[in-house]
């Protein structure tokens, strides 16, 4: 089965339920700028054309998190969105189309630097929470939808499969309460399809605001290969399946970033993020830069607990490093810089240490070593430690 017959039926399901006098809420649509919620945005739009202008009266939100820190696809997703506004406002529909963003002191930038907080890792994905999943549900409270729109594809991953079959309640609805106890549907248009029914529809379909070719280059310079044809979509081509991981340009979760570091083959002005995103990583894992303690001042193993205050000064130092480099190379190329470090964000980041130094004095640097230290034996119970030879130690005959 091919795209085309894989959106009927959501479709049918889509307009019974937009059409229904029981329902008179809003709705939104997440939007990333990926080729998924490309697809989903373009087949909503495209099932409310379909209804005559007097029936068009539900509004449908776009919304999507600016984190500042997506940096090679902000650009990309900036300008779908000009396309979008035309074409919605050519067309008289009922969307509109926000950006929601984190308050400043939960900016990636500000936890690591600023208040020393571990790395994010996949089991504790803080960053996501903060930077995209708090803002969505703050929107959720404000304009109260009575149902959102995903982009999830069942064939995404295993995992993917497995979290979409927990919560459907039909085949493309589910139903989730939310944090402050409200009940909300979700519809997931695209469901069943395949990557390759997601390429296929951008290379054949395209979008109601025009073709796909930029998001294409998108994939295309994050991968290498993939994406739609080199020819312009439409024109017979055909569509090559891809993954690519698009996010934060310095994120620590990935063991390795292969996107960004392919993109900046193609745009030389990341290269500086690719370098910077080691280095954090490199900081994080020397002990040396651990202050051996919690922000509340609970006592940990050597090598642990939050960035030392003299470390976060460092890693400042070199994020702007990078940022100055991308200036540079960015305006050798003719492109527009992509700073990471606002003048607001970087006063805010200096005040903390400020306060952690006058209010949190243990957190300034690593506790002092010796011949040995203690270090939590791994697989143990916490109150299971060793004495572990401190091959950094200055004094060592």
């Amino acid at each position: 089965m091919g795209y085309q017959e894989k959106t009927l039926e959501p479709a049918a399901e889509f307009l019974k339920a937009y059409t229904d006098p029981a329902d008179e809420g809003c709705w939104y649509i997440a939007y990333s700028g990926g080729k998924d919620s490309t697809v989903t945005v373009a087949e909503v739009m495209r099932m409310v054309m379909v209804l005559p202008p007097e029936k068009r009266t539900r509004q449908i939100h776009i919304v999507s998190a600016q984190t500042n820190l997506d940096l090679t696809t902000d650009p990309t997703k900036q300008r779908e969105f000009e396309r979008m506004r035309k074409t919605i406002q050519k067309h008289n529909l009922p969307f509109e189309i926000h950006e929601v963003q984190a308050d400043m002191k939960n900016n990636l930038l500000f936890l690591i630097l600023g208040l020393g907080y571990p790395l994010p890792t996949k089991g504790r994905l803080y960053c996501t929470d903060r930077m995209k999943l708090e803002p969505m549900e703050k929107f959720e409270e404000e304009y109260r939808p009575t149902l959102k729109i995903l982009g999830a594809r069942r064939s995404e991953s295993k995992e993917r499969e497995k979290s979409v079959d927990k919560h459907l309640a039909s085949k493309y609805f589910s139903e989730e309460v939310t944090k402050k106890g409200r009940t909300i549907r979700t519809f997931m248009p695209i469901v069943e399809f395949t990557v390759e029914d997601v390429w296929s529809y951008l290379a054949e379909r395209k979008t109601p605001w025009g073709d796909a070719e930029e998001i294409s280059q998108l994939y295309k310079d994050a991968t290498g290969e993939c994406g739609l044809s080199k020819r312009r979509a439409g024109k017979g081509e055909t569509a090559e399946a891809c993954g690519a991981r698009f996010g934060c340009v310095i994120c620590p979760v990935v063991t390795i970033d292969k996107s960004t570091k392919e993109t900046a083959k193609k745009k030389p002005w990341f290269e500086p993020y690719v370098e910077l995103r080691d280095t954090i990583i490199a900081m994080y894992k020397d002990p040396r830069n651990r202050a051996g303690r919690m922000r509340n001042g609970k006592v940990l193993c050597y090598g642990e607990g939050t960035f030392t205050v003299k470390a976060r000064m460092q890693l400042f130092e070199t994020v702007l490093e990078a940022q100055r480099m991308n200036e540079r190379i960015a305006r050798m190329y003719g492109a527009d810089p992509q700073p990471l470090i606002t003048e607001e964000l970087s006063e805010a980041i200096q005040q903390q240490w400020m306060d952690d130094l006058q209010e949190r004095p243990w957190l300034e640097d690593a506790v002092e070593l010796g011949l040995f230290y203690e270090e939590r034996m791994k697989s143990k119970n916490e109150k299971w430690f060793q004495l572990t030879w401190n091959h950094l130690y200055q004094g060592a005959i």
